[in-house]
């Protein structure tokens, strides 16, 4: 099992409730990097990975990138077969509250469009065909606010994102967070940071 927080506070607490509950490493690896890098080393040692639980609801979703170029792993088996591993990833974000039970779907269209933009697969999981070979599964876990949700989104990973160009984390910045490549980050993304320049 793999855990990771950035939080240095909470990734004290992670290792003291990880002493308490007695998993001892080899059971627990414990890690405080950038949730884009943690993914990548995942990927990167060639671990064989379940799920992906990504709980932080208002950002989750752009955290999906970190997937773009995923390399998945081949298992065989004694009578030689294969299977391609594919991790399913369970992620909080918040969406639209459906007024009515015919706005359900098109609240659930937009928060997986919104997961597909992310890993730069449009159409990915929102289709009804990948929606099935994805096993795409959405609840809401609570009601936040007058028009606002907390949603848990769960797929397999797609396919697909093999193919898309993997982001480029750079070196830390003056304020001590990684960035992504420029040349990666998507025209919505660079909007929002010209705009906050």
């Amino acid at each position: 099992c793999h855990a990771n927080d950035l939080n240095p506070i909470s990734f004290q607490y992670l290792q003291k409730n990880a002493k308490l509950n007695k998993c001892f490493p080899g059971r627990l690896e414990m890690y405080n990097l950038d949730g884009r890098e943690f993914i990548h080393n995942m990927n990167q040692k060639g671990l064989e990975i379940d799920h992906f639980i990504m709980n932080l609801p208002a950002m989750a979703p752009e955290f999906l990138d970190a997937f773009r170029g995923w390399n998945f792993k081949i298992k065989s088996y004694p009578d030689g077969s294969t299977l391609q591993q594919r991790p399913i990833v369970h992620l909080h974000c918040f969406g639209e509250k459906a007024k009515c039970s015919d706005e359900v779907a098109r609240v659930e269209t937009q928060v997986l469009r919104r997961c597909e933009t992310a890993l730069g697969c449009p159409g990915c999981l929102s289709s009804e065909e990948k929606r099935e070979k994805n096993d795409v599964r959405i609840r809401v876990v609570r009601d936040v606010g007058p028009r606002k949700n907390m949603l848990c989104v769960s797929f397999i990973l797609p396919v697909e994102v093999a193919k898309v160009k993997k982001i480029v984390l750079t070196k830390t910045n003056e304020n001590g967070k990684r960035e992504r490549g420029e040349e990666n980050v998507p025209e919505s993304q660079k909007l929002k940071k010209s705009i906050l320049n």
